[in-house]
C-alpha cells in the first residue's frame, strides 16, 4: 500500500530539480538523495504489496514507508506552492531588488520547508538503516485455495443450482462433433467450480475419459500434467513416476491417450491467457464430441478460451435474495425457511452483507450455526464479518493478482462508504489528481479508462444500473471486498 503516494512523491522532486526551480545548492542535494532513496523504497514496497503472508516486522515497516511518503507529498506541495506564489509576485513586481537566492532563503526561513526536508532525508536515512536490518528477500509468499472442497467434494444442500447446471450442460451439448469449450467466468466466490464440477458429475458417465484440474494463479506446469495423466491412465502415471518423465513426455503420453477417445475436462480457474494457450495445446481435438469446461474470474480470459473452439460462455450471476435466504437457512438450521421470528431483520442485514455470494453466506452459515440463536449473538458476528473469513482467502486472490498500479487505484475506491454507488467519472479523475496513473497510451484519461476498464475484468468492481436523466454510468464494490480493502489500509 502507499505505492501510488510514493510515486507521485518521486515525479515530485524530480520536478523540483528540473529546470523550471531554482534553489540553493544544499537544497538540491537533498532533494537528489531523497529521489534516490525514495526510488529505491518504491522498489521495497512494490514486492511487499506482492506478498501475502508478512510478519508483524514487515507489516509495520510496510506502514512507515506508506506514511512517510504521504508526510513528503504534504511537504513537497506547500514547498512547490510556496515558490509558484513567488514566481507570481515577481511578476507582478518586477523591479522587486531582492535576489533569487536571498528570496529562497527568505521562503525557507517563514516557512520551515529546507528544515523539514532535513528532516525528511534522515527519516528516509533511517527507513533505509531500518530496511537493511529487515532480511525481507527471504518471505515466502503463502498459497491460499479455498476451492479444494468444491472441486474434489460433492457440497451438501445446494440451492439455485439445478438450472445454471441445465444450461451449462445445454450448452456442452450442442453443437458439433468439434472440440468445444464452455467457459463460466464471474467473480470470487459465486460458486463457479461448484457448477462446474456439478455439470461434470452429471454428464461424466457419457465420455470415455474425464478429468478434472486446478491451474490456479501461478501454473505449476508439471503438477497439472501429472494430476491430468493420473486421472486418465493410471498405469502411465505410475511409469511416469518411476522413470521421472519431463514435461513434453508428459504431454506426448496424454495426447496419445486422448487421441480417438470422446473426453470431458474441467480446467479451473484459469488466470493467465497465456496459461490456457498451454493447457489447450495438450488436448488433441479428435472430432467426436469431446468437451472442455473452463472457470475463471477474468473476462478477457473466458472469451479467450472460447475464441477458436466454437466455444460459449456462462456468466455466473449472485443468488437472488429469496435463494439467498433459502441457502442461509438450510445451513444453519437444516430448513430453508424456518427462521425465529426474533432474528428475521439481522438476517436481513447478514444477507445484504454477503450480496448473494454463496461462499459469504455458507461461511458465515457455519460460524452463526455454532453460537447461540440470540440477536445479540448475532448482531455480534454481523459487526465483524467481511474480514478473516473464507470470503477474504478468495477476494486476495485477486487482489494479489494485480499490479502495484492497481492495488493502488482499487484500494482507493474504500473511501467511497460500504455498498455506494460510484461515479466511474468521478473516480477517474480522481486516480489522475492523486497522482496514481501514469501515462503509457495517449494520455492521463486514457491511461486512467485502461485502469477502470481492467479493473471491472477482472470482476473486483462492477458497473451498475441506475435509472436517471443524466445516464451517468456507476460502480460499485462488493461490500465485503470493500471490508477486505479497509482491513489490507489498517
Amino acid at each position: 500500500m502507499g505505492t501510488g503516494a510514493l510515486g507521485s512523491v518521486i515525479v515530485k522532486l524530480a520536478t523540483l530539480l528540473g529546470d523550471g526551480y531554482t534553489m540553493l545548492k544544499g537544497t538540491r542535494k537533498d532533494i537528489a538523495f531523497l529521489e534516490r532513496e525514495l526510488r529505491t523504497m518504491q522498489i521495497l514496497v512494490n514486492m511487499l504489496a506482492g506478498m501475502e503472508g508478512l510478519d508483524k516486522l514487515a507489516m509495520d515497516c510496510k506502514g512507515s514507508m506508506r506514511e512517510l511518503g504521504y508526510a513528503m507529498e504534504e511537504c513537497i506541495d506547500r514547498f512547490m506552492l510556496r515558490l509558484d506564489e513567488n514566481d507570481m509576485e515577481m511578476e507582478a513586481a518586477p523591479s522587486f531588488p531582492r535576489s533569487t537566492a536571498r528570496q529562497l532563503k527568505t521562503i525557507f526561513a517563514l516557512h520551515g520547508v529546507g528544515a523539514q526536508i532535513k528532516k525528511l532525508k534522515a527519516r528516509v536515512t533511517e527507513e533505509g538503516e531500518r530496511r537493511r536490518r529487515l532480511n525481507l528477500d527471504n518471505y515466502v509468499q503463502m498459497t491460499i485455495d479455498p476451492r479444494l472442497a468444491a472441486f474434489h467434494e460433492r457440497p451438501k444442500d445446494l440451492v439455485a443450482i439445478d438450472g445454471p447446471r441445465d444450461e451449462v450442460i445445454s450448452l456442452l451439448t450442442e453443437g458439433s462433433v468439434d472440440l468445444k469449450v464452455v467457459a463460466i467466468v464471474g467473480g470470487g466466490g459465486l460458486g463457479k467450480t461448484t457448477l462446474a464440477m456439478e455439470a461434470y458429475r452429471k454428464i461424466g458417465r457419457h465420455f470415455q475419459c474425464r478429468a478434472s484440474v486446478s491451474v490456479s494463479r501461478t501454473l505449476d506446469r508439471d503438477k497439472l500434467l501429472k494430476d491430468l495423466l493420473s486421472q486418465i491412465d493410471q498405469v502411465a502415471f505410475d511409469d511416469c513416476q518411476s522413470e521421472r518423465w519431463d514435461k513434453d513426455q508428459l504431454i506426448r503420453r496424454i495426447r496419445h491417450i486422448l487421441t480417438g477417445k470422446r473426453y470431458l475436462l474441467v480446467i479451473d480457474d484459469v488466470w493467465k491467457e497465456q496459461d490456457w494457450k498451454f493447457v489447450k495445446a495438450v488436448f488433441p481435438d479428435s472430432y467426436n464430441g469431446s468437451r472442455i469446461i473452463v472457470t475463471t474470474r477474468i473476462a478477457n480470459v473466458a472469451k479467450s478460451t472460447c475464441s477458436h473452439s466454437g466455444g460459449q460462455l456462462y456468466q455466473m450471476l449472485p443468488l437472488n435474495y429469496i435463494d439467498s435466504r433459502r441457502l442461509f437457512f438450510k445451513r444453519i438450521f437444516h430448513s430453508d425457511n424456518s427462521c425465529p421470528p426474533q432474528l428475521e431483520k439481522i438476517s436481513a442485514r447478514i444477507l445484504r452483507k454477503c450480496g448473494g455470494l454463496p461462499l459469504a453466506i455458507i461461511t458465515i452459515a457455519k460460524l452463526l450455526s455454532n453460537k447461540h440463536q440470540t440477536p445479540d449473538e448475532w448482531e455480534r458476528l454481523q459487526g465483524s464479518i467481511g474480514t478473516g473469513l473464507s470470503y477474504k482467502n478468495i477476494s486476495l486472490l485477486g487482489y494479489w493478482d494485480l499490479p502495484h498500479h492497481l492495488k493502488t487505484c482499487l484500494l482507493y475506491l474504500c473511501i467511497y462508504p460500504e455498498g455506494g454507488y460510484i461515479s466511474c467519472e468521478e473516480v477517474k479523475w480522481k486516480w489522475i489528481l492523486e497522482g496514481f496513473v501514469a501515462t503509457k497510451r495517449g494520455n492521463l484519461y486514457q491511461e486512467a479508462e485502461s485502469y477502470f476498464s481492467e479493473l471491472v475484468n477482472r470482476s473486483m468492481i462492477q458497473l451498475v444500473n441506475v435509472d436517471d436523466d443524466n445516464f451517468e454510468q456507476y460502480c460499485q464494490v462488493h461490500v465485503m471486498v470493500h471490508d477486505l480493502l479497509i482491513s489490507l489500509t489498517d
